[in-house]
């Protein structure tokens, strides 16, 4: 992950150095890594499970609008966002990792393809955790999640939300 990187334990982060630094690891959503914040046990964060616990804690006590907002804050794979090079640094280098960013331009049509109904049928992007599948376990996923039902894949993409987070967090505090 760009930006900061703790050497020290997050128990010893002031509000603004946790958000600063926590606020990044769910999309365009640093709302998470506040309230986070102010559920600090007396003690502090002990260690990064227990800064991703907190902020996993606070994405499910979240309302239903703003859950929903946290997905829609993820950008498509291989999306508008990727072509116009706005992608957060971090969803670069994941989308890149998956080899999403390598693909054909028959690949990137095909992956729009089934983007656009995916959104359609949920109302929300398509959300996995890049840096766990390659292009194919990808193209894979969207195919056989399309016929879930919606809130299947609301539950899904909180789960892939919530492991992106957990692998982000991992970038940046050492152990």
């Amino acid at each position: 992950m760009s930006g900061l990187r703790f050497r020290q334990s997050p128990r010893q982060l002031a509000r603004a150095d946790f958000v600063a630094g926590f606020g990044r690891v769910y999309e365009h959503s640093p709302w998470i890594a506040e309230r986070a914040f102010a559920s600090k046990p007396v003690a502090g964060f002990a260690s990064r499970a227990a800064v991703h616990a907190a902020l996993v804690a606070t994405v499910q006590s979240a309302s239903a609008a703003e859950k929903l907002a946290l997905l829609n804050a993820h950008p498509e794979l291989a999306g508008k966002e990727a072509a116009a090079g706005t992608l957060t640094s971090e969803s670069t280098r994941e989308q890149a990792a998956a080899g999403l960013s390598a693909m054909t331009a028959e690949d990137v049509t095909q992956l729009r393809e089934l983007n656009a109904r995916y959104r359609e049928k949920f109302g929300f992007p398509f959300i996995i955790a890049a840096r766990n599948n390659t292009q194919g376990a990808i193209f894979g996923a969207i195919k056989s999640r399309l016929l879930n039902t919606r809130d299947m894949e609301f539950n899904n993409n909180l789960m892939q939300v919530g492991e992106i987070a957990r692998l982000r967090l991992l970038d940046i505090i050492t152990e």
